[in-house]
Protein backbone atom coordinates (compact mmCIF):
# COMPACT_ATOMS: atom_id res chain seq x y z
CA UNK A 1 0.00 0.00 0.00
CA UNK A 2 1.06 3.53 -0.85
CA UNK A 3 0.82 6.48 1.27
CA UNK A 4 0.37 10.04 0.05
CA UNK A 5 2.81 12.48 0.74
CA UNK A 6 2.66 15.58 3.33
CA UNK A 7 1.55 17.85 0.84
CA UNK A 8 -0.66 15.51 -1.57
CA UNK A 9 -2.54 14.33 1.76
CA UNK A 10 -2.77 18.36 2.53
CA UNK A 11 -4.48 18.69 -0.34
CA UNK A 12 -6.78 16.27 -0.61
CA UNK A 13 -7.68 16.97 2.93
CA UNK A 14 -8.56 20.78 1.39
CA UNK A 15 -10.49 19.70 -1.54
CA UNK A 16 -12.33 16.90 0.52
CA UNK A 17 -13.14 20.09 3.22
CA UNK A 18 -14.67 22.31 0.28
CA UNK A 19 -16.50 19.60 -1.08
CA UNK A 20 -18.29 19.52 2.51
CA UNK A 21 -19.19 23.38 2.54
CA UNK A 22 -20.62 23.37 -1.35
CA UNK A 23 -23.23 20.83 0.04
CA UNK A 24 -27.37 22.47 -0.34
CA UNK A 25 -29.37 21.85 2.81
CA UNK A 26 -32.83 21.71 3.16
CA UNK A 27 -33.28 25.58 4.16
CA UNK A 28 -31.71 27.01 0.88
CA UNK A 29 -33.88 28.70 -1.56
CA UNK A 30 -33.88 29.14 -5.49
CA UNK A 31 -32.19 32.87 -4.66
CA UNK A 32 -29.83 34.03 -2.37
CA UNK A 33 -27.32 37.21 -2.23
CA UNK A 34 -23.67 38.14 -0.85
CA UNK A 35 -22.69 42.03 -0.74
CA UNK A 36 -19.24 42.87 -2.68
CA UNK A 37 -17.47 46.30 -2.43
CA UNK A 38 -13.64 47.76 -2.16
CA UNK A 39 -12.11 51.30 -1.99
CA UNK A 40 -10.11 53.74 -4.24
CA UNK A 41 -8.39 55.89 -2.31
CA UNK A 42 -8.23 59.33 -2.72
CA UNK A 43 -5.25 60.47 -4.64
CA UNK A 44 -3.50 63.17 -6.62
CA UNK A 45 -1.77 62.85 -9.56
CA UNK A 46 0.91 65.51 -11.08
CA UNK A 47 2.93 65.78 -14.42
CA UNK A 48 5.05 68.62 -16.14
CA UNK A 49 5.77 69.95 -19.48
CA UNK A 50 8.89 71.32 -19.30
CA UNK A 51 9.82 74.29 -21.51
CA UNK A 52 12.55 74.20 -24.16
CA UNK A 53 13.70 77.01 -21.74
CA UNK A 54 13.68 75.91 -18.84
CA UNK A 55 17.26 75.00 -18.59
CA UNK A 56 18.47 78.60 -20.59
CA UNK A 57 16.63 80.79 -19.06
CA UNK A 58 18.27 84.34 -19.76
CA UNK A 59 19.33 85.30 -16.37
CA UNK A 60 20.60 88.90 -17.06
CA UNK A 61 16.87 89.27 -17.28
CA UNK A 62 14.54 90.20 -14.06
CA UNK A 63 11.32 89.48 -16.06
CA UNK A 64 9.09 86.59 -15.09
CA UNK A 65 10.18 83.32 -18.31
CA UNK A 66 7.74 80.25 -18.29
CA UNK A 67 10.16 76.79 -17.34
CA UNK A 68 7.41 74.73 -17.62
CA UNK A 69 3.71 73.71 -17.80
CA UNK A 70 2.37 71.80 -14.67
CA UNK A 71 -0.85 69.68 -15.15
CA UNK A 72 -2.55 67.90 -11.98
CA UNK A 73 -5.83 65.34 -11.64
CA UNK A 74 -7.36 64.12 -8.47
CA UNK A 75 -10.10 61.62 -7.85
CA UNK A 76 -11.56 62.92 -5.02
CA UNK A 77 -14.16 65.26 -7.50
CA UNK A 78 -12.97 68.63 -5.34
CA UNK A 79 -11.69 71.26 -8.04
CA UNK A 80 -8.24 72.43 -6.46
CA UNK A 81 -5.61 70.39 -5.05
CA UNK A 82 -2.44 71.49 -2.39
CA UNK A 83 0.74 71.92 -4.52
CA UNK A 84 3.94 71.97 -2.60
CA UNK A 85 6.81 73.46 -4.46
CA UNK A 86 10.12 73.07 -3.62
CA UNK A 87 13.73 73.71 -4.24
CA UNK A 88 16.96 71.87 -3.91
CA UNK A 89 19.40 75.24 -3.46
CA UNK A 90 16.23 76.82 -1.17
CA UNK A 91 15.35 79.29 -3.85
CA UNK A 92 19.11 79.56 -5.38
CA UNK A 93 20.46 79.04 -8.98
CA UNK A 94 23.88 77.85 -8.47
CA UNK A 95 26.99 77.89 -10.50
CA UNK A 96 29.93 75.18 -10.40
CA UNK A 97 32.08 77.60 -8.21
CA UNK A 98 28.85 77.82 -5.35
CA UNK A 99 28.04 81.69 -6.93
CA UNK A 100 24.37 81.88 -6.18
CA UNK A 101 21.20 84.04 -7.94
CA UNK A 102 18.06 84.38 -5.81
CA UNK A 103 14.71 83.67 -7.91
CA UNK A 104 11.37 83.55 -7.28
CA UNK A 105 8.23 81.09 -9.06
CA UNK A 106 4.81 82.84 -10.76
CA UNK A 107 2.13 79.58 -10.45
CA UNK A 108 -0.07 80.46 -12.96
CA UNK A 109 -2.48 83.28 -11.97
CA UNK A 110 -2.50 81.50 -8.19
CA UNK A 111 0.81 83.12 -6.49
CA UNK A 112 3.59 85.33 -7.72
CA UNK A 113 6.77 86.28 -6.52
CA UNK A 114 7.00 83.27 -4.43
CA UNK A 115 10.50 82.32 -2.91
CA UNK A 116 11.31 79.04 -2.71
CA UNK A 117 13.87 79.70 0.44
CA UNK A 118 11.06 77.59 2.09
CA UNK A 119 8.48 74.83 0.06
CA UNK A 120 5.60 76.75 -0.68
CA UNK A 121 1.96 75.30 -1.06
CA UNK A 122 -0.76 76.62 -3.80
CA UNK A 123 -3.93 75.66 -4.09
CA UNK A 124 -4.13 74.68 -8.19
CA UNK A 125 -7.04 73.90 -10.03
CA UNK A 126 -7.10 70.02 -10.64
CA UNK A 127 -8.88 68.22 -13.30
CA UNK A 128 -11.03 65.37 -11.99
CA UNK A 129 -13.17 62.80 -14.02
CA UNK A 130 -12.56 59.00 -15.11
CA UNK A 131 -11.00 60.46 -18.01
CA UNK A 132 -7.41 61.63 -16.64
CA UNK A 133 -8.12 65.30 -17.58
CA UNK A 134 -5.83 67.45 -15.99
CA UNK A 135 -6.01 71.22 -15.38
CA UNK A 136 -2.86 72.66 -16.90
CA UNK A 137 -0.66 75.96 -14.90
CA UNK A 138 2.19 77.76 -16.40
CA UNK A 139 4.84 78.13 -14.12
CA UNK A 140 8.08 80.72 -14.53
CA UNK A 141 10.82 81.92 -12.91
CA UNK A 142 11.69 85.18 -12.27
CA UNK A 143 15.73 86.08 -11.28
CA UNK A 144 16.70 88.23 -9.03
CA UNK A 145 19.13 90.15 -10.59
CA UNK A 146 20.72 93.70 -10.76
CA UNK A 147 23.27 93.52 -13.73
CA UNK A 148 26.15 92.60 -11.84
CA UNK A 149 25.84 88.78 -11.20
CA UNK A 150 28.97 86.11 -12.05
CA UNK A 151 29.13 84.92 -14.90
CA UNK A 152 28.37 80.55 -15.09
CA UNK A 153 25.41 78.36 -15.58
CA UNK A 154 23.63 78.35 -12.56
CA UNK A 155 20.90 75.74 -11.84
CA UNK A 156 18.18 74.21 -9.17
CA UNK A 157 15.86 71.94 -9.20
CA UNK A 158 12.32 72.49 -8.36
CA UNK A 159 10.35 69.37 -6.81
CA UNK A 160 6.78 69.47 -7.07
CA UNK A 161 3.86 67.32 -4.58
CA UNK A 162 0.26 67.48 -5.25
CA UNK A 163 -2.36 66.57 -2.32
CA UNK A 164 -5.68 66.31 -1.99
CA UNK A 165 -7.39 68.74 0.39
Amino acid sequence: MKYASGSALVAIVTIAALQANAKISLEDTAQTSFDIGGEIAAECKVSNATSDNATSLDLSNASAQTAGTLSVWCNTGQNVADTTYSSANNGFLIDESGNQIAYNINVGDQANSLSLSSPQTVQQANGTGTGGDSEATDVAIIPQVNGFESSGSYSDTISVTVTYN
